[in-house]
C-alpha cells in the first residue's frame, strides 16, 4: 500500500512538473513573437509579460508604459506583452499622427473585452468595435461640437462658485483640506450635472449617493482581481461563464438614475443646459441645432433606441 501511494505521488509530481515545463516552453515561444519580426520590444518577465509590475506591486496602468516607453528610448515603436498576448507602442510623433487621423479607421478598435449584455456599462465608446463604434460615434459627434460645449459653461461656473465658497469657509476656519478629496467632489458635480442631468451636491455632502456608487466602480477587490487576470488571458472564458467585472448593483443603479431622469423630463417636458438633454435628443431621432462648426453627417443608418439609452449611463463618474 505505502508503495502504491509512493508510486502515485511521483506520478503526480512527474506530472505537474511536465506541465509547468510545457507552459514555461509555451510561454517562452510566445515571448519571441516581436523578436522573430525584428521589432524591438521591451523585455518580457515570465509569466506577466511586461505587466508583472501592475499585477504584483498594484502600480497604476499609467506607470507600467511610462516605464515600457522608457525602455524602448531611441525606437521609433515597440513591442510588449500581457502575458503572452503581443501588444504594439507608438513612439515617433509621425506614426501617432497618422494613427489617430489618416489611418484612423484601422486603429478605433482599443482591443479591450466587452460584452454588453452581461456588462451593459462596457457599451461605451472605448470598448465597442468596428460598426457599432463607428455608428455611435457619428451620433455622438455633434454633441461635443464647442457651440455644445458653450452651452454647459455655466454649471460649471456655479461648480466652481461652489468650491470657492468651501475653501474659504475652511481657510477662515483654519482647518486642513484634504485637496484630492475636494477637488474629486467638485469633479463629481460637475459631472452628475453635465453629463447625468442631476445635483449630487458632492461639495457640501461627501457621503452623496451618486459618488458612493460611483467610487464602488473603483473599488479594489479580490473578485475583480480574478476576474480580471481571467480577462486578460481567456477571455473567452469571461463570455462563456457570463462573468461581470463589476457589481450588478452597480450597472443596476446607474441604469434605473438615467432611465428615471430621462422619463421625468420627457413626462414633464423638462430641458437642461446638459450633455443629458442633448442625449435625450438623440435618442428621439431630433436633429441637433447646428453650430457654425462642420458636422459629421450619420450615413450609417441610426443608433436602436436601447443603444442610445445604455450608452447615456455608461459615463463614468470622477472620484
Amino acid at each position: 500500500m505505502a508503495l502504491l501511494f509512493e508510486t502515485l505521488v511521483q506520478d503526480v509530481v512527474v506530472l505537474a512538473v511536465c506541465v509547468l515545463a510545457a507552459v514555461y516552453v509555451y510561454f517562452k515561444v510566445s515571448f519571441n513573437y516581436w523578436k522573430k519580426r525584428n521589432v524591438p520590444y521591451a523585455k518580457p518577465t515570465f509569466p506577466f509579460g511586461n505587466f508583472a509590475e501592475k499585477i504584483l506591486l498594484g502600480r497604476t496602468i499609467g506607470h507600467v508604459f511610462e516605464n515600457i516607453y522608457k525602455e524602448l528610448d531611441g525606437e521609433k515603436y515597440g513591442g510588449t506583452y500581457s502575458f503572452t498576448k503581443p501588444g504594439f507602442i507608438f513612439r515617433d510623433p509621425d506614426i501617432i499622427k497618422n494613427v489617430l487621423v489618416k489611418d484612423f479607421s484601422s486603429f478605433h478598435d482599443r482591443g479591450f473585452f466587452m460584452n454588453e449584455e452581461v456588462e451593459p456599462l462596457s457599451g461605451h465608446l472605448f470598448f465597442l468595435r468596428g460598426n457599432r463604434w463607428k455608428n455611435l460615434r457619428v451620433k455622438l459627434s455633434p454633441t461635443f461640437t464647442s457651440g455644445k460645449m458653450k452651452m454647459m459653461f455655466q454649471t460649471l461656473v456655479d461648480c466652481g462658485l461652489e468650491l470657492g465658497s468651501i475653501l474659504e469657509k475652511s481657510a477662515s476656519n483654519e482647518e486642513v483640506i484634504e485637496v484630492k478629496d475636494i477637488l474629486a467632489r467638485y469633479s463629481t458635480d460637475v459631472i452628475s450635472s453635465c453629463a447625468f442631468g442631476i445635483q449630487c451636491n458632492c461639495l457640501k455632502n461627501p457621503d452623496a449617493e451618486f459618488r458612493q456608487w460611483g467610487r464602488k466602480i473603483f473599488d479594489p477587490s479580490f473578485r475583480t482581481s480574478v476576474i480580471s487576470f481571467i480577462l486578460i488571458t481567456i477571455p473567452s472564458l469571461v463570455s462563456a461563464l457570463k462573468l461581470r467585472l463589476l457589481d450588478p448593483n452597480i450597472s443596476k443603479y446607474f441604469h434605473n438614475m438615467v432611465e428615471e431622469t430621462v422619463n421625468y423630463r420627457e413626462s414633464n417636458n423638462i430641458t437642461r443646459n446638459d450633455f443629458m438633454h442633448l442625449l435625450i435628443q438623440i435618442k428621439n431621432k431630433v436633429k441637433l441645432e447646428e453650430d457654425n462648426e462642420s458636422l459629421e453627417r450619420n450615413v450609417l443608418g441610426t443608433l436602436e433606441k436601447n443603444s442610445s439609452e445604455e450608452g447615456m449611463h455608461t459615463l463614468r463618474s470622477c472620484t
